[in-house]
């Protein structure tokens, strides 16, 4: 079937139309010409895979990674780097001034370096082969190198036959320091080899989030702020763009006294911020994390910080205290509807909102609206060559 691709929609797909229906089309540009084939059809829109091209664009570039047509992960390396942020940059603004009159620039801040980035990975094994799925499917491509990974972990990834088992996950995390934390995922029996260990910074080694060799966490430290972060505890994964973003944080909060830090993680935001008599409550559901979070007040000499485990949804609306500052970061399916009801009741003076998830924070920024106004919003390009952008909005009390 043969497509013009007229633009790009918000995820970054090509838009083209098939007798008057509009088709999606990933990993294409405005001006091509394609033979495409349909692998969706839906009542009013279609979805569908570039086969081959009848015209290209000329800024289409040749992808570095030789996996790029068949991995499910990066899906924009058809692209310029530059591109890639002139279209994230394009999406932003449209939908905050398609959805919310908001029709201020949206600044992006770009990677130095948009290859290499990633400090984790999760990869499935199978039959002794070791990579990602084919996009929308269960089956296995082998890699031998991730070209947005940290060298750090491609350089484990290629002792992979070191690892002794054949099927199941992996996850390879690291630090700013290289050092490597891996959790094997898979009933078979683990045999760690000091060869193995001997030729990476291996501090930690778990199996199905156990350890069995190390430590479960490592330290990153981030513009001077120390923090411990066990195996299964949320950090960004972008060690240039999260500096970025956590100065961002600090100086929007330089003058905020009592705050609360909702999906709080280790506690990555709130502790960035420099007053050293700030008053902070964190509230997080993952265990690791809340335990990371109260290690990490200690590290860096907070002594008004405490942090709660459970759901934010249950607990924000029994903590008896008056906030004048929110942070929320929640995940990618955004707040709930009595978490947002909580904070209409609360009022706090501003609302800091992490998002990874356009379509959420535009859901939940058109609620917070009718109380509040943006300050300001700024993009983080936090996933370089993907479709996902970070954002934050600043919020104030109408």
């Amino acid at each position: 079937m043969q497509v013009v691709i007229e633009k790009l929609d918000h995820q970054l797909r090509g838009i083209g139309y098939i007798d008057k229906k509009v088709i999606f089309v990933p990993k294409t540009l405005p001006g091509e010409v394609c033979e495409v084939k349909i692998t969706k059809e839906k009542k009013n829109y279609l979805e569908g895979v570039l086969l081959s091209h009848i015209k290209t664009s000329e800024k289409r570039v040749l992808p570095s990674c030789p996996y790029f047509s068949i991995c499910g992960g990066c899906d924009l390396e058809h692209m310029s780097y530059e591109d890639t942020i002139f279209y994230k940059k394009k999406m932003l603004e449209e939908l905050f001034s398609n959805h919310l009159n908001y029709c201020n620039s949206i600044l992006i801040e770009a990677c130095d370096n948009p290859w290499f980035y990633r400090n984790k990975l999760h990869l499935k094994v199978v039959n002794g082969q070791i990579g990602f799925y084919i996009s929308n499917t269960h089956s296995l491509v082998g890699i031998s190198e991730c070209k947005i990974a940290k060298e750090s972990i491609n350089k484990v990834l290629k002792d992979f036959s070191m690892y002794s088992f054949l099927n199941g996950e992996i996850v390879i995390r690291t630090n700013d320091n290289d050092e490597i934390l891996l959790d094997l995922i898979t009933e078979e029996k683990i045999q760690i080899l000091s060869e193995f260990t001997s030729r990476h910074k291996i501090v930690g080694i778990l199996q199905n989030h156990k350890c069995i060799y190390g430590e479960p966490f490592f330290y990153e430290r981030r513009n001077g702020v120390l923090y411990q972060v066990s195996f299964d505890s949320f950090f960004q994964v972008n060690e240039e763009i999260s500096k970025k973003l956590f100065y961002y944080v600090r100086n929007a909060l330089k003058h905020d006294r009592n705050i609360l830090d909702l999906y709080c993680g280790v506690g990555s935001l709130s502790l960035q911020v420099q007053n050293k008599e700030v008053s902070v409550t964190g509230i997080e559901v993952v265990s690791n994390a809340i335990l990371n979070a109260i290690r990490n007040a200690k590290l860096n000499h907070r002594n008004h910080f405490q942090f709660h485990l459970g759901k934010v949804e249950d607990l924000i609306s029994k903590i008896p205290i008056h906030f004048d500052t929110v942070i929320v970061d929640p995940p990618r399916s955004g707040l709930d509807q009595k978490t947002r009801d909580v904070l209409f009741k609360m009022l706090p003076n501003k609302i800091l909102y992490v998002s990874c998830n356009p379509s959420t924070l535009l859901r939940d920024l058109k609620k917070l609206c009718f109380s509040y106004q943006i300050e300001t919003v700024q993009g983080f390009d936090m996933f370089p060559y993907t479709k996902h952008v970070e954002c934050i909005c600043v919020l104030n009390r109408r």
